[in-house]
């Protein structure tokens, strides 16, 4: 469990430093946005959202994982929640389903965006291969990992 104690403080160590760096580049890009070009209101309402939605996120993990450090009750039974057997099928067979869906369907609007929009094919195509190569990355790195 001592080993599991020193991962969550990493965690808690890291994710702080992200939620600055994120802080720190949002608002300096917020300050700095009348050098950057006009932006319609929506745009600006998603990064402010965006912003929002990923700070709230840091801040309930780091509260979970103060909480957890604090109390050995509460990191053992963190320590449960990850490493159930159960979950972790769960969610491989999710990603799986996920990352096959996510693939065909971005095949599918790259060749129909082709017929409309150059642009908009050549953004959808770009976003699949940058998945492409994650995907079999990953796959290569851990089939020599196991």
């Amino acid at each position: 469990m001592d080993n599991y104690k020193v991962q969550v403080k990493t965690r808690k160590n890291v994710l702080s430093l992200v939620a600055a760096a994120t802080l720190l580049i949002y608002v300096g890009l917020v300050f700095y946005r009348g050098g950057l070009p006009e932006l319609p209101s929506f745009i600006k309402g998603f990064h402010t959202g965006a912003f929002i939605g990923a700070e709230l996120c840091f801040v309930f993990f780091l509260a979970k994982y103060i909480k957890a450090s604090k109390n050995d009750a509460e990191l053992k039974k963190l320590y449960i929640e990850e490493n159930d057997e159960r979950s972790v099928v769960i969610i491989q067979n999710a990603s799986l389903l996920s990352i096959v869906m996510i693939l065909v369907g971005l095949a599918i609007a790259s060749v129909i965006a082709g017929f409309f929009n150059s642009l908009i094919f050549y953004t959808l195509l770009a976003t699949l291969l940058f998945v492409l190569i994650v995907f079999f990355s990953l796959w290569k790195y851990y089939t020599k990992k196991h």
